[in-house]
């Protein structure tokens, strides 16, 4: 069977043809101005969204340390001048059944240990060398004028106590400790003159109110123990 086009057949595919070719114009624009986002919009298919890259923030600096030479010079002097305390105290437990000298050499220990970590961070923020205790004072033991300075024992006199028990170790202990405790009372009394940083002032006026106090009651039980 033959397929004839009239004109009027040729006419309405002519119309088809217009109307389908402007349908995928209007497609291909998108939704008109005010009907779906704006004229020139692109596809979801296009559209490439970037993360905002993360911000870089660099912590202040610690501000400047107002230490002087005398409150470095105080730290660096009475951490290894505070291990030579827990040195003596640590010999009490094994060489006396004395309950107060017992609980004074725990109590110097638990508090000059407290107490050589906090100079220590001080020294750190403050922007000094960290004092090692032990390297520190074993150097100072070399030194027999800053020993006596200090108020510090010999190293006869620590030999000497460690061989001692009983009344005999607790009098030694509580002259040395005394002699010890009044080196650092003197240690805090020429910082709290000469230094300057409000930190240290404040670590140091507890610590002579803390070994002030106990030099008076070491000197009680030295007079207990009739020496």
């Amino acid at each position: 069977m033959t397929t004839r086009f009239t004109k009027r057949t040729t006419a309405a595919l002519g119309v088809a043809v217009i109307a389908a070719l402007s349908f995928a114009t209007v497609a291909d624009a998108g939704p008109g101005k005010g009907k779906g986002g704006g004229k020139g919009k692109p596809s979801a298919t296009t559209t490439t969204t970037e993360a905002p890259s993360p911000t870089t923030t660099t912590p202040p600096p610690p501000p400047p340390s107002s230490a002087n030479e005398a409150d470095a010079e105080f730290v660096r002097m009475m951490i290894p001048h505070h291990h030579q305390a827990l040195v003596m105290s640590g010999l009490a437990s094994d060489r006396t059944g004395n309950a107060e000298v017992l609980a004074l050499a725990d109590r110097i220990v638990a508090e000059q240990t407290v107490e050589i970590g906090t100079m220590q961070q001080w020294q750190a923020f403050n922007g000094f060398d960290v004092t090692d205790p032990v390297v520190a004072y074993e150097a100072m033991m070399q030194n027999p004028a800053m020993i006596e300075m200090m108020g510090m024992a010999t190293q006869a006199e620590l030999e000497l106590l460690a061989t001692l028990s009983g009344g005999a170790f607790d009098e030694l202990f509580l002259r040395l400790m005394i002699d010890h405790h009044q080196g650092a009372v003197d240690m805090c009394v020429r910082v709290m003159t000469d230094g300057q940083e409000p930190v240290l002032q404040s670590m140091a006026t507890e610590m002579l109110t803390t070994q002030s106090t106990q030099i008076v009651q070491m000197q009680a039980m030295l007079g207990e123990t009739g020496a």
